[in-house]
């Protein structure tokens, strides 16, 4: 389990950036006023501009709570620890 929380980890931190700024460019475009203008563009923007925070905040949360996981599992177990979780992995207890 530590190790699987680790690779997690690596690869969700290696995309955060990318992923929590998905919505960026397209909220700028939409604020600047060069792809749409009127009330509907300005309060569908707001609404992207949110999305994107709402996005950014999520993606950062999920990381957050991956490095707690791996925080508090141990790098190590027992035999029977480890017959236990193979047995959930392979879907022969649940």
């Amino acid at each position: 389990m530590h190790q699987a929380l680790s690779e997690l980890l690596a690869s969700i931190q290696a995309d955060q950036s990318t992923m929590a700024n998905a919505l960026k460019s397209t909220c700028q475009q939409m604020g600047g006023g060069s792809v749409w203008v009127g009330s509907a563009a300005s309060g569908w923007s707001s609404q992207l501009t949110g999305y994107s925070s709402s996005l950014s905040g999520s993606i950062n949360s999920a990381v957050a709570e991956v490095a707690s996981a791996l925080a508090a599992t141990s790098a190590t177990c027992t035999q029977q620890e480890a017959r236990v979780e193979d047995l959930i992995l392979s879907g022969r207890l649940s």
